[in-house]
């Protein structure tokens, strides 16, 4: 199944994975999807009713913690000033 196929089945709301991906635009829509699905996964599994806030909340926590521990390797390289 993929993420999109998770997220209908989660009835997460498309507003949420839309801002997700455009304040996390370095990330692929599938990574934001599937981080979203997971989160309301786990509160399935958990038996905890998680609110589409919560679940925003706590899927951006964990694509700032992507983002942060991405390696400097795996980043672009920024032009320098001289080109």
């Amino acid at each position: 199944m993929s993420s999109t196929q998770l997220i209908s089945r989660l009835d997460v709301s498309p507003a949420i994975v839309r801002r997700l991906c455009r304040d996390f635009a370095g990330l692929s829509r599938e990574t934001v999807e599937r981080c979203v699905a997971d989160v309301g996964l786990r509160g399935r599994h958990l038996g905890v009713a998680l609110t589409p806030e919560v679940v925003e909340l706590l899927a951006r926590e964990h694509l700032v913690s992507m983002v942060k521990s991405e390696p400097p390797s795996a980043r672009r390289a920024e032009p320098s000033s001289g080109e």
